[in-house]
């Protein structure tokens, strides 16, 4: 399943936004962290194939999954929807409450960069970032791993996700931001 296995290729991922709250139940999680700021919550999750980011604002709640098919999610509430196979980006504003920006972009490398990339990206988990490394499925290979970097501020939440897919040397880099109606924010 997901990152840890080998099994399921970067093309099998797909990218959904949801304007309706998911149930955890619905993922495997393999790292969780709640933001908790004034203006809004977050609940962010590394997954088995991605991610899951739960930002919730008085009523509004948007719901950002990075997944494989072996996820499969109820469709109602679905605002987006793309396979990762190329740079993709959305902009979203749904009920005018928030703001939301979304790219999403594969990298692949040869293995010696892929290496160095993984090896950076472990290096980083700090503070500031939700890390979870995978096993490998094979031993000579770098395992693989997942991490969010959270910057959170009165009315803006940003995560920047890296996945990697070790038997592809494929990088899955996501950038989200989840901005507050500047008139909402002042409440």
């Amino acid at each position: 399943m997901g990152v840890s296995s080998g099994r399921l290729r970067v093309s099998d991922l797909s990218f959904q936004v949801f304007r309706r709250p998911i149930h955890p139940d619905w993922f495997t999680t393999r790292s969780f962290r709640r933001v908790d700021h004034r203006a809004f919550s977050a609940d962010l999750r590394i997954i088995e194939g991605g991610h899951a980011l739960l930002f919730r604002s008085g009523p509004l709640c948007l719901v950002e999954v990075l997944a494989g098919p072996e996820t499969a999610l109820p469709e109602p509430g679905l605002l987006f929807h793309c396979h990762i196979r190329r740079e993709r980006s959305t902009h979203l504003r749904p009920g005018g409450v928030v703001e939301y920006q979304s790219c999403i972009d594969v990298e692949r490398t040869d293995p010696e960069v892929f290496r160095h990339l993984c090896d950076e990206a472990a290096l980083d988990a700090g503070r500031d970032f939700l890390f979870h490394r995978f096993r490998s499925s094979n031993r000579l290979a770098p395992a693989p791993l997942s991490h969010l970097h959270i910057e959170a501020q009165a009315s803006t939440l940003s995560i920047h996700a890296f996945h990697s897919f070790p038997d592809e040397c494929a990088i899955v880099r996501t950038q989200s931001l989840f901005e507050l109606n500047p008139t909402l924010s002042k409440r």
